[in-house]
């Protein structure tokens, strides 16, 4: 199964060097809901078994659950529960009972997964600078199906410079490595699955607006984001919430301080990011010309 259809979005290089490639749409494109929708139908078509998908309590991974349900698929939610991490999942469990699902639990000790060296071994294993990851990759392991993750939709942030940019970052792009590496059958760019997706999400009239900054006060996506995933024919509406990882909780802890924490921290050889900005980026992707920095 590919893990981004016909290889649209290649990173390459590591660090300062990382760079991403976007390929142009290849037909007419539809909303971003309708994009998702063909996507999700794409990839059930490869279906191995059950459909998992995991549910950290954000917006994207509760995005990704409700286009499914919202196609009718039969799919399972999984949340991993850890000593720190009951806020952000709250809204996963929330979202399970108002919908009737029964989801796969995986409790983690999350500290012995630190102390033990799992996450400096997934870390390693996915050339991924981001401890957070790690336990990510853990839970998916534990799956036998199709998984499913709510990696970020097409990310910008605004630069010092005043302009607006989609950031391919390399850390996210490290799930990708983590599929690959553990053979998991499935995708974790869902949001981002097609070149038809990424530019429904990229021109829709919410990040058109921000991308001109008419959206005061706005450095980044993350808060906008939800006005494009409630833009779906009346499927259904999400809560907003404050932006977090699930892992806030973690950094002013004991455990923060572990000697791996800090060696993780610490790779900039693996912490590139590929900025593209956004007015050239869609000249050149409405012109049809692959992009590359």
């Amino acid at each position: 199964m590919e893990l981004i259809y016909n290889n649209y979005l290649r990173g390459s290089g590591h660090g300062a060097n990382w760079q991403v490639a976007v390929d142009p749409p290849t037909r007419p494109v539809k909303s971003y809901y309708e994009e998702v929708c063909i996507a999700a139908e794409m990839v059930w078509a490869q279906k191995l078994g059950t459909m998992y998908v995991s549910l950290s309590g954000g917006l994207d991974s509760e995005f990704v659950l409700a286009v499914l349900l919202s196609l009718k698929m039969d799919v399972t939610p999984v949340i991993m529960r850890t000593q720190y991490n009951h806020p952000e999942i709250s809204y996963a469990f929330k979202f399970c009972e108002k919908n009737n699902l029964t989801p796969v639990i995986f409790d983690l000790d999350y500290d012995d997964f630190v102390k033990s060296g799992k996450m400096m071994d997934y870390c390693l294993s996915m050339k991924c600078s981001s401890p957070w990851h790690a336990s990510n990759a853990w839970v998916l392991c534990q799956l036998d199906g199709t998984v499913l993750t709510g990696n970020d939709p097409p990310h910008m942030k605004k630069k010092d410079d005043g302009l607006w940019y989609l950031d391919e970052e390399e850390k996210i792009h490290s799930q990708l490595r983590a599929f690959r590496k553990n053979n998991i059958h499935g995708t974790p760019y869902l949001l981002s699955y097609t070149p038809e997706a990424m530019y429904a999400f990229l021109t829709h009239p919410t990040m058109v607006t921000l991308a001109n900054n008419r959206l005061a006060g706005k450095t980044g996506t993350n808060s906008s984001k939800i006005r494009v995933f409630n833009t779906n024919k009346g499927k259904f509406q999400l809560e907003q919430r404050i932006k977090k990882n699930g892992y806030e909780s973690i950094s002013n802890t004991e455990i923060a301080t572990h000697p791996d924490f800090q060696t993780i921290k610490g790779w900039d050889h693996w912490r590139g990011s590929s900025d593209h900005q956004y007015q050239e980026l869609i000249k050149t992707l409405s012109s049809g010309k692959t992009s590359i920095k």
